[in-house]
C-alpha cells in the first residue's frame, strides 16, 4: 500500500510539525501559545481535507478558542515591567 499525500496536505503537515517544535522548544510563553494555535488550526485543516468537515470545524473553533483564552489568561497572570 502506497501512501500518496496532496501537496496542500503534505504543507499542513510540515507546518503542524514546525508549530509543535516552536510551541515546545521555545521559551516565550507568547511564541509557545501562537505555535499551539497554529498547530491546532493546522490539524483542523488536515480534517477537513480529509472529508471530516464537522471534526475539524470543532476542532479549530474549540481547541483554537480555548488556546486563545489560554493565551489572554497568560496576559493577565505574567508580571508585567513598568516602563520608566
Amino acid at each position: 500500500m502506497v501512501l500518496v499525500l496532496e501537496p496542500l496536505e503534505l504543507a499542513l503537515l510540515v507546518l503542524a510539525l514546525a508549530a509543535s517544535a516552536i510551541a515546545v522548544e521555545t521559551r516565550s510563553l507568547t511564541r509557545s501559545v501562537f505555535g499551539l494555535l497554529v498547530f491546532t488550526v493546522a490539524i483542523g485543516l488536515i480534517f477537513v481535507l480529509l472529508g471530516a468537515i464537522h471534526i475539524g470545524a470543532l476542532q479549530i473553533i474549540v481547541y483554537s478558542g480555548g488556546v486563545m483564552a489560554l493565551f489572554l489568561l497568560m496576559i493577565m497572570v505574567t508580571a508585567r515591567r513598568d516602563e520608566t
